[in-house]
């Protein structure tokens, strides 16, 4: 092939143009995932931060230094939140968001589509014992926060049932993901009865938060840098608080009214994920 003057000022053509490598598509989900990557480092760095503040404010009785972290968290996460915003990454929607206060302890539950749903959730509960991963204990920039703030391990069976029961009764909230772990794409796993178990020994109401995203984002298995053209639109919904109480009588055992309050309450997970799938 020779090289003339002529091909180097030559117009593109359409095929070359419309070439995946420089479809705007490409280019604006490339964009996407740069600053997707610059989130996950202001996020490390943040937690650094937040791990250093939380140790200078180490004052006072064990109970109240707890409180005291998780509220430094709650702000911290309202800060990134902002900042993920402001990236263009995300957009934030809260509907019925004031059942979540209220006097005395609660419940809180929610499915657990994204990676940063314990995010987001936070930036609304300035105190909340969280029930979190073993890695999030081991994990070198978290484990320091969730020490310091009280955060229990998913993995300790009976003994974190009593541990949520117990701070329930000190008039401590509560958070946790009946699935344990992220939902697959496009559904939800089976819930785990620790969080009926906790209501029915507590006599506490369960506060269901159900969590949407679209288009999906930092779902399981999905990586950090798959990501959509678009910015995720995330939709938090606080649906009315169930009393545990309705489950308890004189004909039913404890382990037979947690098996049907956590039957029940996937049934309302699915049948409102369902409906926001249909809305969609």
């Amino acid at each position: 092939m020779t090289f003339t003057p002529e091909a180097a000022t030559a117009p593109v053509s359409p095929r070359a143009a419309s070439h995946p490598l420089w479809s705007p598509r490409r280019l604006a989900r490339g964009w996407r995932a740069l600053r997707t990557g610059v989130a996950f480092v202001s996020f490390g760095v943040g937690a650094i931060v937040v791990g250093v503040i939380i140790r200078l404010a180490a004052r006072g009785a064990p109970a109240y230094r707890e409180v005291r972290a998780q509220r430094i968290v709650h702000r911290a996460f309202r800060v990134f939140t902002l900042w993920v915003t402001c990236l263009g990454l995300l957009r934030t929607s809260w509907i019925d968001a004031q059942r979540l206060s209220g006097g005395g302890a609660r419940l809180f539950v929610a499915n657990h589509p994204t990676l940063i749903d314990i995010v987001l959730l936070l930036t609304r509960l300035p105190q909340a014992d969280c029930i979190v991963k073993t890695a999030a204990r081991r994990n070198p920039l978290m484990r320091a926060i969730v020490a310091r703030a009280g955060y229990l391990a998913n993995d300790e069976g009976d003994g974190v049932v009593e541990a949520c029961a117990a701070r329930i009764a000190a008039g401590r909230s509560v958070l946790l993901f009946p699935e344990g772990t992220r939902s697959p794409l496009g559904g939800l796993r089976r819930f785990q009865r620790g969080a009926a178990h906790i209501a029915l020994r507590s006599g506490c109401a369960i506060v269901p938060i159900v969590i949407t995203c679209r288009p999906p984002t930092l779902f399981k298995g999905q990586p950090w840098h798959d990501v959509s053209d678009r910015r995720a639109q995330y939709v938090l919904r606080v649906v009315e608080p169930i009393n545990p109480a309705r489950y308890l009588n004189a004909d039913t055992s404890l382990p037979v009214a947690a098996r049907r309050l956590t039957a029940d309450l996937q049934a309302l997970y699915e049948q409102r994920l369902a409906a926001d799938e249909e809305y969609q």
